[in-house]
């Protein structure tokens, strides 16, 4: 019954949400903030000229493409969102900004929407000058003439040989030096402004509607693409437009696969889920996972490495401040997942730096922005291996642990991805002592991440409207939702 009525629900309304969500995304556009970007690109640049593409095209089968989204350097520098497009930003010109882009073709605008042209790129998105796209590359040299410096990221392989035979041509004085433009848009990126912050206050609040429709919705028997749906569903109705990356949701064994994707598992009274989700608003994604019992009650194992995972990510998020080292971050949490895998027996030497990497594999935090996985150097500016905090900057933090029924099998084939070279006899022993600890703990992965901005007097939990405290997701789970209302 439930099955039947999410069908009817997203098939009846997610076209009306859709087309609204596509237009409140569009409302967020603003040419200033686009424009100021550019100049503040334009003034770290010594003349030259800087080069962009838009992202490809991906074919999905025969005529059908995948949806089309925007490459986000390009994206952030225009706000453009058409394909077949390009860019050159040229500081000191009397035209700076120069756009190549589709001509307007009303058959093929019948097919597949609107195009601005070479009009509506200057009217709407500022360009001084536009030409349609198939002029680009016959163009180009024109515009490198005379130049000294070529800003380009060397990102489109075709494109890429086109552009060093342009530069190694002896006549007209070509350029001499070719340099990542990336390097400095990503620094430019890494801080946020108030605009940006904005637009990932919504994707973010938008993705906690999505766990509390999900964790009022969940009950055993559902598959994992069911709560999948409810969450993509909500998205939608909110106003986003797609994903920020592809839903995980695993129950189970699967809930200790780390980017587990394939979502057709059937849920089972006593799983854990793992529900790692973020929408995209603006361009700009949300990154929230919470665990939840299936069933509405975690058990007592569940509980003992859910109190772990929590402790150490909220050790983390209470460091977070400008001046903070991220490395600081990561040890605080590394101290509190090592702390509780040795109380609990999963971890024989606190001392040791590969045993409790066994449970917790992946580093606790990440930059959040247009990419999920967002731009912006993790190397401090002093030459430093770790970063210092900065206000407007915005980091997940997300430990996790994950007890899979084949962890222990595989040590030895692994042993390398510890960073050290164990010998055998010493992992047969810590397979000896720990397996019997690990069975009471098998299929039991606990992942908690939530969304953290750094201001100037310390940090903002963007993420807070899901809750992660055991007691506030078991009596979120007794409440009804909308699926089984």
């Amino acid at each position: 019954m439930k099955r039947t009525l999410i069908c009817h629900i997203i098939s009846c309304l997610l076209l009306f949400y859709c087309m609204q969500s596509k237009q409140a995304a569009a409302q967020s556009f603003s040419k200033e903030v686009f424009a100021q970007r550019r100049q503040q690109l334009m003034d770290k640049m010594e003349g030259g000229v800087a080069i962009f593409k838009s992202a490809t095209v991906a074919n999905r089968n025969n005529d059908v493409d995948y949806e089309y989204r925007q490459d986000s350097d390009f994206y952030y520098l225009t706000g453009f969102e058409e394909p077949e497009s390009a860019f050159l930003l040229i500081p000191g010109a009397e035209q700076e900004f120069v756009m190549f882009v589709r001509q307007r073709n009303p058959a093929m605008e019948k097919w597949a929407g609107k195009r601005y042209g070479a009009a509506g790129s200057m009217k709407v998105f500022g360009a001084d000058t536009a030409f349609t796209f198939h002029k680009f590359e016959e163009m180009l040299p024109g515009y490198l003439r005379g130049k000294s410096k070529v800003y380009y990221s060397m990102n489109d392989e075709e494109f890429n040989n086109k552009l060093l035979s342009m530069m190694k041509r002896r006549r007209g004085n070509p350029p001499k030096h070719l340099i990542d433009p990336l390097q400095f848009v990503h620094e430019m990126r890494l801080i946020k402004s108030a605009y940006e912050i904005d637009l990932l206050k919504r994707s973010i609040g938008i993705t906690g509607d999505a766990h509390l429709e999900a964790m009022k919705a969940t009950e055993p028997g559902m598959y994992e693409y069911e709560i999948e749906a409810i969450i993509e569903y909500i998205y939608r109705r909110n106003g986003s437009p797609r994903v920020g990356f592809p839903s995980i949701v695993g129950s189970g064994l699967n809930s200790t696969v780390l980017h587990y994707e394939t979502n057709n598992r059937q849920t089972r009274s006593g799983d854990v889920v793992v529900i790692d989700i973020g929408a995209e608003f603006g361009y700009y994604s949300a990154d929230v996972t919470r665990t939840i019992p299936v069933n509405g009650r975690f058990s007592k194992e569940q509980k003992e490495i859910y109190e772990i995972v929590l402790a150490a990510q909220q050790a983390g998020i209470n460091m977070i401040a400008p001046g903070v080292r991220t490395n600081e971050i990561r040890e605080k949490i590394a101290e509190v997942v090592k702390n509780g895998l040795y109380r609990l027996g999963l971890i024989t030497d606190l001392d040791s730096n590969w045993q409790y990497r066994i449970w917790y594999p992946h580093g606790p935090c990440h930059w959040l922005g247009l990419d999920v996985h967002d731009a912006g150097s993790y190397r401090g500016t002093d030459g430093k291996r770790s970063r210092i905090l900065e206000a407007g900057m915005v980091t997940t933090v997300e430990p996790g642990i994950y007890v899979g029924e084949n962890s222990l099998d595989n040590l030895l084939q692994l042993r390398k991805q510890f960073g050290q070279d164990v010998q055998a006899e010493e992992i047969n022993n810590f397979i000896d002592k720990v397996r019997p600890v690990a069975n009471k703990y098998t299929n039991i992965g606990i992942r908690i991440e939530d969304d953290v901005l750094v201001t100037e007097r310390g940090r903002e939990l963007l993420s807070a409207k899901a809750p992660r405290e055991i007691k506030a997701i078991e009596d979120m789970m007794k409440k009804a939702s909308f699926v089984n209302k």
